[in-house]
C-alpha cells in the first residue's frame, strides 16, 4: 500500500521529471559559473535536486523497490556532495602540501563517483516508478534530453567520472531497448548524447581533460 505521501500527484511525470533535469542542471552549473560565491549557492544543490526527486517519484508509481533505490540513492547523493563541497573548499584554501592531497582525493575520487552514483540510481528509481501509462511530449522530450545529456557531458568531464559513466549507461540503454518506456527511453537518449559530446571533446582535446585545467573554468 502506498505512502500517504504519494496519494497526491500534483504534477504530470513528464513535467516532474523536466523538473528534476532542470534543477540539476542548474545546481551542477551554476556553482561553478559564480566565483567566490559558488560554494554557498552550492550549499543548496542537495535540496533543490532531492525536492526535485521526491516530485518525481510522487508523480510515477512509487513501488516499494523503487522507493528505497531512491532512498538509497539520495543518501548517496547528498553525501557525495557534501564531501565533495567541503574537501574542494579545504582545498581551495590549502592548493599545495598534504592537505592539497587529502582534499584532491575526497573530493576528485571519492566524492564525484558518490554523486555520479546517486544520481544514476535516483535514475533508475525513477524508471523504475514509470507507469505502463506514462507519455513524454515530445515539446519535453527534446529538451529534457537536452538538458540532461548536457549535464551529464559537463558534470563527469569535469568530476573526472565520465570513463565511470559510459559503461554504466550501457544498462539504461538495454532497459530501454526492452521496455520502450518513455521515462526510460528519454534518459537512455540522453546517455547517448552525453557519450557523442565526450567523444567529440575527447578528439579535439586529445583526451578527456577537465574543463578547468584547459582555460574554460
Amino acid at each position: 500500500m502506498r505512502s500517504s505521501l504519494f496519494l497526491r500527484r500534483t504534477l504530470a511525470p513528464e513535467r516532474a521529471f523536466l523538473g528534476f533535469v532542470a534543477a540539476v542542471f542548474l545546481f551542477h552549473h551554476l556553482p561553478a559559473l559564480s566565483g567566490p560565491a559558488g560554494d554557498w549557492i552550492d550549499l543548496l544543490t542537495p535540496f533543490a535536486v532531492i525536492t526535485a526527486a521526491v516530485g518525481v517519484l510522487a508523480a510515477g508509481v512509487p513501488t516499494p523497490r523503487a522507493v528505497a533505490l531512491a532512498f538509497v540513492a539520495a543518501l548517496l547523493y547528498v553525501d557525495g556532495h557534501g564531501i565533495h563541497l567541503a574537501a574542494n573548499s579545504i582545498d581551495n584554501a590549502h592548493p599545495v602540501g598534504d592537505a592539497h592531497k587529502v582534499a584532491h582525493f575526497w573530493d576528485e575520487r571519492f566524492g564525484h563517483f558518490e554523486v555520479l552514483a546517486g544520481w544514476l540510481g535516483l535514475l533508475a528509481a525513477f524508471c523504475l516508478a514509470e507507469g505502463r501509462r506514462a507519455s513524454l511530449a515530445v515539446r519535453i522530450a527534446v529538451p529534457t534530453v537536452a538538458l540532461l545529456g548536457f549535464t551529464f557531458f559537463t558534470s563527469t568531464v569535469e568530476g573526472g567520472t565520465w570513463f565511470v559513466f559510459l559503461p554504466a549507461s550501457v544498462p539504461f540503454l538495454v532497459w530501454a531497448a526492452r521496455t520502450r518506456r518513455p521515462l526510460i527511453v528519454c534518459t537512455a537518449a540522453s546517455m547517448v548524447a552525453a557519450a557523442l559530446l565526450i567523444a567529440i571533446w575527447a578528439i579535439w582535446q586529445g583526451g578527456v581533460p577537465q574543463f578547468s585545467q584547459v582555460g574554460y573554468l
